[in-house]
């Protein structure tokens, strides 16, 4: 069911007083029933690095167009109808070296006026009566776009923000002030996407396919000895379900949680990847609406699997190499949506076996890898050459990563305690953020350029939510119920993208650098994000008074002074600062 009555509430033994911390279980979750299609009959798809077309302003560019189209995602299966960059799903790789500026520009013009799936007017910008500032002159188009490179540090009005949205025949968001998107590619290597970010809409584009990749290398990357070439292979991990014609199965009312009943990785269903007995370097991306993976590795003869040797989270490295798996500092690789993991898997020792990547996490997500509805994911084949292959990379257990800065709460000038939360508005159960919506002036929170803070997320829900802040990243410092736990041994670097169990604090730490301006903070399960759970801060060069013990938002003990000089159009005057170049 897509949403809840506050009679059906009242019936069901909650009061009113009780809305905020109800369960995200108590709506169910929408999938689907897809035809039964034969497991690890097709290759891996491996993405392709896209060339640029040419300069701009001295920025490598690209014009890259967003397209109706249709592709066959397993032999067994009907083409099924997508939208995708240039054509193609998932979109193709853009790489960029440190300090190696891009200009991209996303032209729609070719898709329908028709959208893929049902929209939902009940959701916040899907009409003009709840599209903040938009003027309504004409109805919100049901066909837009807006692209976000997610994890990199942009200018505000080149981030792609959900209401800087353009239409096909030219009709655009409140916001959107720039058709190029310049992005100064001047902080941590990282592995991520870019993807739609379209208020109201966001999870209707992304599962109809606008989601690619984006590399960014740092300079020290290639000296570290890790596996490269045909050795380094990204993984899109997604969800989807299928109707028997091919065409794909969303529900026609928002509902607020969705996960497919298929694996797709790199675009392809139940794909194979035939590895050699040697060292491989995976990038690995959740890139589904709403579902959590748990990763491990399992062995088909069951004789043991090789460890996932993680060097890399969402940004930059490690403090250390994490093992991952039986005896390993971890058992499982948690990726919540839009979550990355980078690990190195050494095949040496298992040439002529077949492995297979499986998801442990629970559906619905709440911290319990004893099983999933969706188990398989991947099938690898390891070779049984007559003489084993060069292998010049490193091994993982004596890398040595390179040394980086992550914001210290020694050096922050301000905790706000920031709440996860569930109500219900206008008869749909909805999450929000310090009680907030997306478009609510009063939820808006402004730090100041160039301080620290430590943001205390509190989890009132029984269900995890990762939670994404533009434009920075930040270091986990506590987790727990009080947010005193340690945090994972493998979240001790740069995070962009954070897991909060239910009842759970977890406390970051976060540099505000780079440009003033509004940018968003929100959940990245897509479903949420659409329906109210997105905030925005503002990075102002003003102080803030107060004690900063209260949220920030009017209803702690402080208050803020003056709005800086980031403006609604979200210019800002920030330039940008460098990182360091690992």
């Amino acid at each position: 069911m897509s949403g809840i009555s506050r009679r059906r509430l009242l019936q069901a033994g909650i009061s009113a007083g009780m809305v905020g911390t109800l369960p995200q279980l108590f709506s169910s979750v929408a999938g689907g029933s897809s035809p039964t299609l034969e497991k690890f009959v097709q290759s891996l798809p491996i993405p392709e690095p896209r060339q640029p077309d040419g300069r701009r302003r001295g920025a490598l560019s690209h014009t890259i167009s967003i397209e109706e189209f249709s592709q066959n995602l397993h032999p067994a299966l009907g083409a099924t109808t997508l939208w995708g960059y240039d054509g193609q799903y998932p979109g193709p790789l853009i790489e960029a070296k440190h300090n190696q500026r891009l200009a991209v520009r996303f032209d729609n013009s070719e898709l329908p006026s028709e959208h893929l799936f049902a929209v939902d007017e009940r959701i916040g910008g899907t009409t003009a009566e709840n599209h903040p500032g938009y003027d309504g002159s004409e109805p919100v188009p049901a066909v837009r776009t807006v692209t976000h490179f997610h994890g990199l540090s942009v200018a505000p009005e080149h981030d792609g923000q959900s209401d800087m949205w353009h239409s096909p025949d030219g009709q655009t968001g409140p916001r959107r002030t720039a058709e190029w998107q310049e992005l100064p590619m001047n902080q941590h290597r990282l592995t991520s996407t870019y993807h739609d970010h379209t208020l109201g809409i966001v999870r209707l584009n992304a599962y109809a396919g606008l989601v690619g990749l984006v590399a960014l290398t740092g300079h020290r990357e290639s000296k570290l000895g890790l596996p490269a070439g045909e050795y380094d292979i990204p993984l899109l991990i997604q969800d989807k379900s299928f109707n028997e014609d091919g065409s794909l199965s969303y529900p026609e009312r928002w509902t607020p949680q969705f996960a497919g009943d298929t694996a797709v990785v790199n675009g392809a269903v139940w794909p194979s990847l035939e590895v050699e007995p040697r060292r491989y370097r995976f990038r690995l991306l959740n890139g589904a609406n709403h579902r959590t993976f748990g990763l491990r590795l399992a062995s088909e003869s069951g004789i043991g699997v090789p460890p996932l040797y993680q060097f890399a989270p969402d940004q930059g490295y490690l403090e250390s190499v994490v093992p991952i798996g039986p005896g390993g500092d971890l058992e499982t690789l948690v990726l919540q949506p839009f979550e990355r993991g980078e690990v190195i898997v050494d095949f040496a020792s298992f040439a002529g076996e077949t492995l297979v990547l499986k998801n442990v996490a629970e559906l619905p997500y709440r911290g319990e890898h004893s099983g999933s509805d969706l188990e398989e994911l991947l099938q690898i084949r390891v070779t049984d050459p007559t003489s084993p292959p060069h292998d010049p990379s490193i091994d993982p257990q004596r890398l040595t990563l390179p040394t980086h800065q992550t914001p210290q709460s020694a050096d922050a000038t301000r905790t706000r305690s920031m709440d996860l939360g569930v109500s219900v508005a206008d008869g749909l159960v909805t999450y929000q953020l310090n009680g907030y919506g997306f478009g609510n002036a009063d939820g808006v929170v402004r730090p100041q350029r160039d301080t620290t803070e430590i943001w205390e997320l509190q989890n009132t829900t029984s269900g995890s939510h990762p939670i994404h802040l533009h434009l920075v990243t930040f270091r986990v410092i506590g987790r727990g119920p009080d947010g005193t736990d340690p945090p994972d041994p493998n979240e001790r670097g740069h995070k962009d993208t954070v897991r909060v169990a239910p009842n759970e604090t977890v406390r970051i730490a976060v540099r505000f650098d780079g440009y003033t301006g509004q940018f968003p903070w929100h959940c990245h399960m897509l479903e949420h994000e659409d329906n109210k759970m997105m905030l925005r801060f503002e990075v102002t060069d003003d102080e803030e008074t107060g004690n900063g013990n209260g949220h920030g938002n009017g209803r702690g003990n402080g208050h803020q002074k003056g709005r800086g000089n980031g403006h609604d159009n979200g210019r800002g005057n920030g330039h940008g600062k460098g990182h360091n170049n690992v």
